[in-house]
């Protein structure tokens, strides 16, 4: 059950992990002053925030199920408003693109990052996360996925855990790096930075495409259960 709940939900997590808003912040603490401890301290205010919308989720989940693996007609209405919010922010996104080759700025309020010390990283880490709309919806997608499993409390709680170390893995792969290779990643992570600000839209639209489909044809089946 455990390898199906994951299997079930990694087009989500991939999703989560592929969102670039997360991995610029990280890259931008990482190229600052304070990189040693405030790369850390983002990256546990994101996991910490992460996990926390992610128990929410799961409540939710449980509360529409009536507590047990009901699948209650609510979670396929659900998937399909899911599907449709995606579809949108997925054309959205697609319009609002950067054109020509002109070098996106950085906002002004990620380009503050660059600046902050440890006990800012790590409340800006959760910000990433709680103040994301995208985030939000999809864990919550993912989550729906929980309604039709017969899962034990502790079962929930490990499916909880590698839910969110791997919709994190890009941001502990920076940490990791970065700690293991000092100032010579310097270069990388601005390379790194340049491509994700240029191609977030179009990589957004692309996932938020995919699993919209994948959401929404989920939420159709689960009508006819």
């Amino acid at each position: 059950m455990l390898a199906q709940a994951i299997g079930d939900m990694l087009p989500v997590i991939l999703a989560i992990a592929l969102t670039p808003l997360q991995i610029i912040g990280m890259v931008l603490v990482l190229g600052g002053p304070n990189a040693r401890a405030a790369g850390p301290a983002l990256l546990a205010g994101w996991l910490v925030a992460l996990a926390a919308v992610t128990a929410v989720a799961i409540i939710l989940i449980e509360m529409a199920s009536e507590g047990g693996r009901s699948a209650s007609p609510f979670i396929p209405w659900l998937r399909i408003a899911l599907g449709l919010l995606l579809f949108w922010a997925a054309l959205r996104l697609w319009s609002t693109r950067p054109r020509g080759d002109e070098e996106p700025p950085t906002p002004k309020w990620l380009a503050s990052f660059g600046e902050a010390a440890p006990a800012r990283a790590f409340m800006l880490g959760g910000m990433l996360c709680v103040a994301n709309p995208k985030i939000i919806a999809l864990v919550l997608a993912g989550m729906t996925s929980l309604g039709y499993l017969p899962l034990t409390s502790g079962q929930i709680a490990t499916v909880a855990v590698l839910f969110v170390l791997l919709g994190s893995a890009p941001v502990i792969a920076l940490a990791i790096a970065h700690a293991a290779g000092g100032d010579g990643m310097a270069a990388r992570l601005q390379t790194l930075k340049t491509f994700l600000l240029r191609n977030n839209n179009v990589i957004l639209m692309v996932v938020f495409a995919i699993l919209g489909v994948s959401v929404f044809g989920k939420g159709l089946a689960g009508l006819g259960q």
